[in-house]
């Protein structure tokens, strides 16, 4: 009998615990998306050149091709790019062939070499980049695979960028807050959404187009013009706030 009633009483004490972990109510939250925008004037400039040339072989193609981007490297340095803003980008050997008579014919070889290099300090001097094409046409063969146009360093920018996109998420917190009759708490969890860069915002027609360095002036005596335009630089994050 005491048994029982102590397995009754136990019963009990388990049932009044389990309806009072089912009836605590969990706390209110908000999940919300800020994202902050930047516009900035870009101070720099990457550039691709390719060279390339066929001759009969291989190292009389490389040759060609060496001596071509000596001048380029030439140039490079007369306009004050420094070596750590100069590199190859590739250099390829392969057999060139031509269509005669129904078949394939082998007529040599080619090389060719992509060298990348930096313009940097472009707001000083907004005329360099463009000079620098215009001493490169100069050199018959010569093709611009890609020119981007960037901003060296971009902390302070992603940090005002930052600023931008908590603004707006605890806005939009905000508003939802009022509209429950509830007011924002502290943030239970925040996260950044991928790492962002400076994207154009308008006017680059040239970023990331490839043509002979002849066609970029159309004439000798027509010097290149090459607007810059705005990038922006984003930053997008996800926030949850607890509600009271």
């Amino acid at each position: 009998m005491k048994a029982s009633c102590f397995l009754v009483c136990a019963l009990a004490v388990l049932l009044s615990g389990c309806g009072q972990s089912n009836g605590r109510q969990e706390p209110s939250t908000v999940t919300v998306s800020g994202v902050g925008t930047v516009s900035v004037e870009p101070d720099m400039v990457r550039m691709t050149v390719s060279l390339s040339e066929t001759a009969r072989t291989t190292r009389l193609a490389q040759e060609a091709v060496g001596k071509m981007a000596g001048r380029v490297l030439g140039i490079l340095k007369d306009s004050g790019i420094e070596d750590k803003d100069i590199m190859t980008a590739s250099l390829t050997f392969n057999p060139e062939y031509e269509w005669r008579v129904s078949r394939s014919v082998l007529v040599g070889q080619r090389a060719e070499q992509g060298i990348e290099f930096a313009v940097r300090d472009i707001r000083q001097n907004n005329e360099k980049v463009a000079g620098i094409i215009d001493r490169l046409v100069e050199i018959d063969g010569i093709v611009l695979s890609r020119i981007n146009f960037s901003v060296g360093d971009n902390t302070e920018h992603f940090v005002r960028s930052r600023e931008l996109a908590f603004e707006k998420a605890v806005q939009k917190a905000g508003q939802y807050a009022e509209l429950s009759r509830l007011k924002v708490g502290k943030v239970l969890s925040l996260s950044e959404d991928g790492v962002g860069n400076a994207v154009p915002l308008y006017g680059n027609r040239m970023v990331n187009q490839q043509f002979k360095m002849e066609e970029a002036a159309v004439m000798a005596d027509v010097a290149t013009v090459l607007p810059s335009g705005q990038l922006e630089v984003t930053t997008r994050i996800s926030v949850v706030f607890l509600l009271e």
